[in-house]
């Protein structure tokens, strides 16, 4: 059951590279566009990501969620890869 304060969460981009995550998260919060991510916590940088006894090096998708409200804003600043000048 949804609270009236909670809102729908959507995900925004999905990545495999721990590269990739760390610039999207300073992305997100330079841009103040709160985030979860999911899958992160099952990647070990050395011995790869386990699901039961199956192996992969390369790792799982983090994928990365924020508000509905924002999501189409969260899009276009990690699609572009920066922020726009309004805020600064």
């Amino acid at each position: 059951m949804q609270n009236e304060n909670e809102e729908l969460l959507e995900v925004v981009v999905e990545t495999i590279d721990a590269t990739e995550v760390a610039i999207i998260k300073s992305l997100l919060e330079a841009a103040g566009i709160p985030y979860l991510t999911r899958g992160e916590d099952r990647y070990d940088a050395f011995r790869g990501a386990f699901r039961g006894t199956v192996f992969s090096p390369r790792g799982r998708p983090v994928a990365f969620l924020v508000p509905a409200s924002l999501a189409e804003e969260a899009r276009l600043l990690l699609q572009h890869g920066q922020l726009s000048d309004e805020g600064m």
